[in-house]
């Protein structure tokens, strides 16, 4: 319970979007989605982070709509744009995906991504498969660093890179903008 009530804390004050301009060697540095743009996964173990367990994600992620951002790995660069995504997990397995795109955050979200797919657990990854695809194609780690929530890519092209980080969840289906444009 005490581990449930930190991460959804975690989840409601997380920072912003704002670069650091802070020297990465320093102390007092913060971690904000910019400064993990080109993050390997071997970073956050060197931080002492530890992938979260398949139980403890499946219990974070159960019947809420995690809305987050995609970030920039070397294999899948995001340039000049904000990507915005979320996902809504029903304990039977089942998930409705949302994306959105923009060329830059004064423009208007083009929200076109909207698939319906399944989830499940495997080796301590979530893993997710769409449309009709008959195996579980997109797999990531979860971690959890006390103040942003990272999903780090282990079977796409940007393995082992920090592809997504998760700026809250929600109980229930929650399609609020941009996502409902």
């Amino acid at each position: 319970m005490l581990l449930r009530t930190l991460l959804i804390s975690c989840f409601l004050i997380l920072p912003g979007c704002v670069a650091s301009e802070q020297n990465p060697g320093d102390q007092n540095y913060v971690v904000t989605a910019d400064s993990l743009w080109d993050t390997p996964e071997e970073s956050l173990l060197e931080k002492g982070l530890e992938p979260l367990s398949g139980e403890v994600i499946t219990n974070l992620i159960t019947n809420k709509t995690i809305v987050g951002e995609y970030i920039s790995t070397p294999t899948i660069p995001i340039d000049d744009r904000a990507t915005r995504w979320m996902e809504y997990y029903l304990a039977d397995g089942t998930s409705k995906y949302r994306s959105c795109e923009s060329l830059n955050t004064n423009t208007r979200w083009n929200c076109s991504a909207k698939l319906n797919g399944h989830w499940k657990i495997f080796d301590n990854k979530l893993c997710l498969k769409y449309r009709n695809s008959k195996s579980y194609t997109h797999c990531v780690r979860v971690y959890l660093d006390g103040e942003e929530y990272l999903f780090v890519a282990t079977t796409t092209k940007a393995a082992g890179y920090v592809r997504g980080i998760v700026r809250k969840a929600m109980d229930g289906f929650v399609e609020e903008p941009p996502f409902n444009s």
